[in-house]
């Protein structure tokens, strides 16, 4: 584990800021219809690429149905909450896929199980699921951005590699 560059932790901060926003649009959507935004369905349309939306596995917090279903809105906010403790952590966190892996197979074994047609889970146990893959993938992508960040700072030695 080591530190982020000033310049690292920026750049994960402002993507925190983004995955902070998309959970916010995600939970918000619903309470705009309901308000009559003519926007809103726009938006819910905006994330229909990322998510199937079927209402009945759709979390409902009492405006509607949010904005993707409930594993999808698992795994944004653990995405945003592991980029959240990589931004005020300052620190790189690397789990290992094998780590990931292991946190993701109850959802991959509960999806498995629905496209089998057999009992799956309700929303609340698919959404606790999938936010620890989510934070595992957060903190991931927190390590790519430093990276990234870190490679692109460097200075060149003038090699072609």
């Amino acid at each position: 584990m080591t530190s982020l560059s000033s310049r690292g932790r920026l750049f994960v901060a402002a993507a925190t800021l983004a995955a902070g926003l998309l959970c916010l649009a995600v939970v918000m959507i619903p309470v705009a219809e309901v308000g009559g935004l003519p926007a809103a369905p726009w938006f819910r349309l905006a994330l229909r690429p990322a998510c199937h939306q079927i209402s009945d596995r759709c979390l409902d917090l009492g405006s509607g149905p949010l904005a993707v279903c409930a594993r999808c809105a698992g795994l944004y906010a653990g995405g945003f909450l592991g980029l959240l403790v990589t931004a005020v952590g300052g620190r790189r966190l690397h789990p290992s896929w094998k780590i990931v892996a292991l946190a993701a197979a109850p959802s991959i074994i509960d999806f498995v199980l629905g496209q089998l047609g057999l009992p799956s889970l309700t929303n609340w146990p698919r959404f606790s699921l999938a936010t620890v893959p989510g934070l595992l993938l957060g903190f991931l992508l927190g390590d790519a951005i430093s990276t990234l960040t870190r490679k692109a700072t460097e200075p060149s030695d003038g090699s072609m590699a």
